[in-house]
C-alpha cells in the first residue's frame, strides 16, 4: 500500500472515530436538575417518582433532585440557574425564567364545616374561626383572597395555623368553626383530611362551595375555576351530593427558558409515559396532565412543552437538516480542496522524479566526448546515483510506469555511449 494509500486509510479512520466520539456524547442521558420541597411534600413524592421511573425506563432523560423548603425557594433555584426545572405551586411563587411543562397536581380549594355551627356560605365566616394548614404559609393566603371576594375583612375572622396532626383535635375541641382544605381532591384522589374531620364533625359536614371561583380567577392569573364532581370525596349518599364550585390551584413542573426546546419536548414525552408505569405504586402521578397552549391560558408555557403537546415537535432531521446540508457541502468544498492539494503535490513530485532524466541527457554528449578514463568512470558512478534515485521515486510511488520507461531508454543510451567511450579510449 503506497503512502496515498495510508493518507486515506488514517483519513477513514479519523472520520469514523470522531463519528464513534460524537454517537457516543449524543446518546448519553441528560441529567437534569429539579428544585422541589420540602422533603416529604406531595411534590417532592411526586419528584422521587420521576427520578425512579425515568431511571427505570433508561430514558435518554434522567433528573437529579435538589431539595428546598418550598415553592419560593424552587423558584428561586430556577431563576438563579441552579436548577433547569422546579416543582412550584404559582399561587405561591412563580418563578420569572421558567416557563409551565406539565401541571403536576391540581387542588380544589373548600372550606369544611359542621352542621351545629350554621355555616352556609363564606360570608358566614364573620367572628368564626377558621382553621388552615400552616404549611406552606401559601395556603393563608389563598385563603385571605377568597374571604376578600366576598368582603370579610382581616380583622372580622380568626385564622388559625394547624400542624396536620393538630386538625382534628381542634376540630372535636371546638377550637375551630371550619377549616379551610386545599388537598387534592376529586375523582382522581380522595381527601384524607375530610375523612379525619369526619370523624371529628360526624359523618355528614358540609360543604361550603366557592361560587365567585370565576371572579377570583379574573383577579388573580395563578388561580383557576374548578368543580369537585359529585361523589368525588365518596360516601353514600354521596359526597358531595351535587357538583360543588371551587377554585383550583396546580403544583406545575417549569422548565428555565434557557433549555433547548427539543430537551423539555422529550422531558414532557417521558414524564407522561410514567403515568402507566407507575400507577401502581405511585397513584398521584396519574393527575399529571398537559397545560393549555392556548395563547390567552393565564400561565406561559415552554415552546418545547408547547410543541410537544400541539404535534408540533421538530423531527431531527427537520431540526438539524439544514445544517447537514452545509456539512455535505463543506465535506465537498473540502474534499475537492484536498484533492486539488493532492493532485499538485503528485505533480510536483513526479516533476521532481523526473528531474533526473535531463540530468542524464545532460550527460550524454560529456560521456562522447569524455577524452580521460578516470572522467569516464566519474561519469559512469554519476549516472548509476541518478539512476539509485529513479528506483528509490519509482517505490515511493513518485514515478509510474511510463516514467521508468523513458528512463530505461535513457539509461540504455548512457549504458552504451560509456561502453563505446571506453573501448575508444582504449584504442587510442
Amino acid at each position: 500500500m503506497g503512502r496515498r494509500g495510508f493518507t486515506a486509510l488514517a483519513g477513514l479512520l479519523a472520520v469514523f472515530g470522531v463519528t464513534a466520539s460524537v454517537f457516543y456524547f449524543v446518546s448519553q442521558p441528560k441529567t437534569l436538575r429539579l428544585a422541589v420541597g420540602p422533603l416529604g411534600s406531595e411534590d417532592a413524592r411526586m419528584a422521587a417518582g420521576f427520578v425512579q421511573g425515568l431511571n427505570r425506563e433508561k430514558s435518554s432523560i434522567r433528573i437529579r433532585l435538589v431539595l428546598t423548603e418550598g415553592s419560593e425557594e424552587s423558584a428561586k433555584k430556577l431563576d438563579d440557574g441552579l436548577a433547569d426545572l422546579a416543582i412550584v405551586r404559582p399561587d405561591i411563587a412563580l418563578p420569572a425564567q421558567g416557563d409551565t411543562a406539565l401541571i403536576t397536581r391540581r387542588t380544589f380549594p373548600f372550606i369544611i364545616t359542621t352542621k351545629a355551627t350554621g355555616i352556609g356560605r363564606i360570608a358566614d365566616l364573620r367572628g368564626r374561626r377558621i382553621g388552615v394548614a400552616r404549611n406552606p404559609a401559601g395556603n393563608t393566603v389563598l385563603l385571605q383572597r377568597v374571604l376578600v371576594q366576598y368582603e370579610v375583612g382581616p380583622g372580622e375572622v380568626e385564622i388559625i395555623g394547624l400542624a396536620p396532626d393538630e386538625i382534628v383535635p381542634f376540630a372535636k375541641e371546638g377550637r375551630i368553626d371550619a377549616f379551610f382544605s386545599i388537598n387534592a381532591v376529586g375523582s382522581l384522589t380522595n381527601n384524607d383530611g375530610l375523612n379525619r374531620l369526619r370523624s371529628a364533625w360526624g359523618e355528614d359536614p358540609m360543604l361550603i362551595p366557592i361560587r365567585e371561583a370565576e371572579a377570583i380567577k379574573a383577579r388573580y392569573r395563578s388561580i383557576e375555576t374548578g368543580e369537585i364532581v359529585r361523589g368525588a370525596l365518596g360516601g353514600d349518599p354521596p359526597r358531595p351530593s351535587e357538583n360543588l364550585p371551587t377554585i383550583s390551584v396546580t403544583s406545575r413542573l417549569m422548565a428555565s427558558q434557557n433549555l433547548d426546546d427539543t430537551l423539555v419536548g422529550l422531558v414532557v414525552k417521558d414524564l407522561l409515559a410514567l403515568r402507566l408505569t407507575l400507577a401502581a405504586e405511585l397513584p398521584s402521578i396519574q393527575g399529571l396532565e398537559t397545560p393549555s397552549t392556548d395563547k390567552d391560558a393565564p400561565l406561559s408555557v415552554h415552546s418545547g412543552a408547547a410543541a410537544f403537546i400541539d404535534g408540533e415537535q421538530e423531527s431531527f432531521f427537520e431540526r438539524y437538516g439544514d445544517w447537514f446540508y452545509l456539512a455535505v457541502m463543506g465535506l465537498s468544498l473540502l474534499g475537492t480542496g484536498g484533492a486539488a492539494i493532492l493532485g499538485q503535490e503528485s505533480a510536483t513530485r513526479r516533476r521532481r522524479a523526473m528531474s533526473g532524466l535531463d540530468e542524464l541527457l545532460a550527460l550524454l554528449p560529456v560521456i562522447r566526448t569524455c577524452s580521460d578514463a578516470v572522467e569516464l568512470a566519474r561519469l559512469d558512478r554519476e549516472a548509476d546515483e541518478i539512476l539509485t534515485r529513479v528506483l528509490s521515486d519509482f517505490a515511493k510511488g513518485d514515478l509510474d510506469g511510463s516514467g521508468l520507461a523513458a528512463y530505461r531508454l535513457v539509461m540504455d543510451q548512457v549504458g552504451r555511449a560509456v561502453a563505446e567511450r571506453r573501448l575508444a579510449l582504449v584504442d587510442a
